[in-house]
């Protein structure tokens, strides 16, 4: 049990650290943009949660918080129409550019969260390990090709 902590005290730690860059990138943004940067404030806040809720094995509550990071995952390309990249907004062009890999992100991200709620559902603390694991990856993977 001590391993998965430890995994899960390094994402927190992580999202902790970029917290303070996501509220200076919300100045000034509106409409679609302010929408899309506070839902994954809201997904990044959910995470939060769910890695503590792990400690406490609270499973009803991690799938709350999952089914609504998967609410977002599936909506998210539908935030994103053209145009819609200009400052404030951190979204690449590459975007735009590429949208069906854009698409396919998301789609990632969502599968990756709906395994947060079956091991959670299951009550498998190795499977949700896994998942919340993949989850907090299926982020970091979208933003390192798809936001500045």
């Amino acid at each position: 049990m001590k391993k998965p902590l430890i995994i899960i005290a390094a994402i927190l730690t992580t999202a902790s650290v970029a917290v303070p860059n996501m509220l200076f990138a919300h100045d000034g943004a509106t409409g679609i943009v302010k929408e899309r940067m506070d839902n994954f404030k809201a997904t990044q806040g959910h995470l939060k949660a769910i890695g503590g809720l792990m400690r406490s094995q609270d499973y009803a509550a991690i799938i709350e918080h999952a089914e609504q990071i998967k609410a977002w995952a599936d909506k998210i390309p539908e935030y994103f129409p053209a145009g819609s990249g200009a400052a404030p907004s951190a979204a690449k062009a590459r975007i735009w550019e590429d949208f069906d890999g854009f698409k396919a992100a998301a789609k990632a991200h969502a599968t990756a969260t709906q395994g947060i709620i079956d091991a959670a559902a299951a009550e498998d603390m190795t499977a949700l390990t896994s998942a919340f694991r993949a989850t907090a990856d299926s982020c970091g993977g979208c933003h390192k090709v798809f936001k500045k």
